[in-house]
C-alpha cells in the first residue's frame, strides 16, 4: 500500500513539474513574439546643403586638394545613427571645367558631395532653385556623381522613364515613397524636350504621383518641398494650404526647406480621403544646415528626428517620437563647423577641453540660438 502510494505520489510530482515547465516555455515563446511584434526605425532630416565661395577655399589644402569633411565633424556621429538621413543638395556638381562658384550660380567641387556622403546621408533632394543653375549638363552630372557615392536621389531626372518612377526606401520592415518638389528654378527655363528634369510643384502632377506611391503599398509617404519666401520665419498661406492639400490625400510626413531659417513645426491629426484618422507631421522649413549665409538667423539650422513604428501583426505604422538637434554654422577663423548647439553647452559646462578650445568663444551666440530656437521650432 505505501509502494502504490509512493508510485502515485512520484507520478503526480513529475505531472506538476512538467506542467510548469511547459507553462514556462509558453511564456518565454509567448514573450518572444511579443518582442518581434514592433519594428522601429528613426530618420533624420536637415535643410539646405549649400556650398559658397568661402566653404571652398576653407576646403582647399596646402597640396591643393579639397576635403570639407571637417565641417560635418560634429554633427557626423548624430547624423550616422539614423536609419535614413536626407538633406537638400542646393549646389550642383558640373566639374571643374565650368568653374566652381557660389551664389547666384553654384557649381561645386565633387568633394563637397564625398564629404556629404562621409558625413552619413543616404539620400538628397535634388529639386530647388539651383538644380539648373549650370543647366542640364550640371543637373545630369550632379546625378551620375551622386550615384557614383551610392547616395540615392530625388527631384531631378536625366530621363522621362527616371521622372515617372516613384522612390521606394525598404528599411527593415517598412516601406517609405519619398516625393519631392520646387516652386520653381530661379527663372532658368526646363530644356526644350526635357521639362521633365525638374520636379515642380503642381497640385494635379503632385496627386498623381501620391496616387503611384500608394499603388506600392508604403508605410508612409514622405514630400520634401522647396517653396515658402526666403528670410521668412513663419509659414505663408500657400504652403499651408499646399500643406493640407498633401496630407488630405495621403501624405504622412512633409519637410520643408529654402527660406534659410528655421520655421515651425506642427502635428496635427486628419481625416483623409478614406475616411482614416491619421496623426502626421510637418515642419515648413528647416533652415540652413550648411552655407556662408551670416544674416539674422541664416547662420542655424535642425536636425529633425523621426521614429516610425510598426507593428508587424496588424501592418500598422505610426510615427512615433519627434525630436530635434538645433544647429549653428560656426566660421571661426575661417573655418567652418555645423555645431549641435545643445551638445557644445552641454561640454562648456564640463569643460572639455576639445570643445572648449575651439568653440568656448562662442558661447554667448550659441545660447542665443538655442533661445531663439526653442521659442519657435512650433507652430503656436
Amino acid at each position: 500500500m505505501i509502494t502504490n502510494f509512493s508510485t502515485l505520489f512520484l507520478l503526480i510530482l513529475i505531472t506538476f513539474v512538467s506542467y510548469l515547465i511547459t507553462i514556462k516555455d509558453e511564456t518565454n515563446l509567448s514573450y518572444s513574439k511579443i518582442e518581434n511584434v514592433f519594428d522601429t526605425i528613426k530618420i533624420s532630416a536637415v535643410g539646405d546643403l549649400m556650398c559658397h565661395t568661402p566653404q571652398i577655399k576653407d576646403a582647399k589644402q596646402s597640396d591643393g586638394s579639397l576635403d570639407f569633411s571637417h565641417m560635418f565633424e560634429f554633427v557626423k556621429p548624430i547624423l550616422e545613427k539614423s536609419d535614413l538621413t536626407v538633406g537638400n543638395l542646393e549646389t550642383v556638381f558640373a566639374g571643374s571645367e565650368q568653374k566652381f562658384s557660389g551664389y547666384p550660380l553654384f557649381n561645386s567641387p565633387d568633394e563637397f558631395a564625398l564629404a556629404i556622403q562621409q558625413a552619413g546621408f543616404d539620400l538628397l533632394v535634388t529639386s530647388n532653385n539651383h538644380s539648373l543653375d549650370r543647366e542640364f549638363y550640371g543637373l545630369e552630372r550632379t546625378i551620375k556623381i551622386l550615384d557614383s557615392l551610392g547616395i540615392k536621389h530625388c527631384g531631378t531626372y536625366i530621363t522621362q522613364e527616371d521622372s515617372e518612377h516613384i522612390l521606394i526606401l525598404e528599411i527593415k520592415s517598412l516601406k517609405l515613397a519619398l516625393l519631392s518638389y520646387t516652386y520653381g528654378t530661379n527663372g532658368i527655363p526646363k530644356p526644350k524636350g526635357k521639362e521633365f528634369c525638374v520636379s515642380t510643384i503642381d497640385t494635379s502632377k503632385i496627386k498623381l504621383d501620391i496616387q503611384k506611391a500608394k499603388q506600392q503599398n508604403p508605410d508612409k509617404i514622405i514630400v520634401y518641398l522647396h517653396w515658402g519666401n526666403e528670410y521668412q520665419r513663419y509659414p505663408d498661406q500657400s504652403q499651408k494650404k499646399l500643406a493640407e492639400f498633401l496630407f488630405h490625400n495621403g501624405v504622412d510626413i512633409i519637410l520643408g526647406s529654402h527660406p534659410h531659417v528655421i520655421q515651425p513645426s506642427e502635428i496635427k491629426i486628419i481625416n483623409d480621403t478614406t475616411g482614416k484618422e491619421r496623426k502626421v507631421f510637418v515642419i515648413y522649413s528647416m533652415g540652413n544646415f550648411i552655407s556662408n549665409q551670416r544674416k539674422k538667423f541664416t547662420d542655424s539650422g535642425v536636425i529633425v528626428h523621426l521614429s516610425l513604428i510598426k507593428n508587424l501583426s496588424t501592418n500598422e505604422t505610426l510615427i512615433d517620437t519627434i525630436y530635434f538637434t538645433p544647429t549653428y554654422v560656426s566660421k571661426l577663423n575661417g573655418r567652418f563647423r555645423i555645431i549641435p548647439v545643445k551638445e557644445a553647452l552641454q561640454k562648456f559646462e564640463i569643460n572639455d577641453s576639445l570643445w572648449t578650445n575651439l568653440f568656448s568663444s562662442e558661447d554667448k551666440k550659441l545660447r542665443q540660438v538655442l533661445s531663439d530656437f526653442e521659442n519657435h521650432i512650433w507652430m503656436k
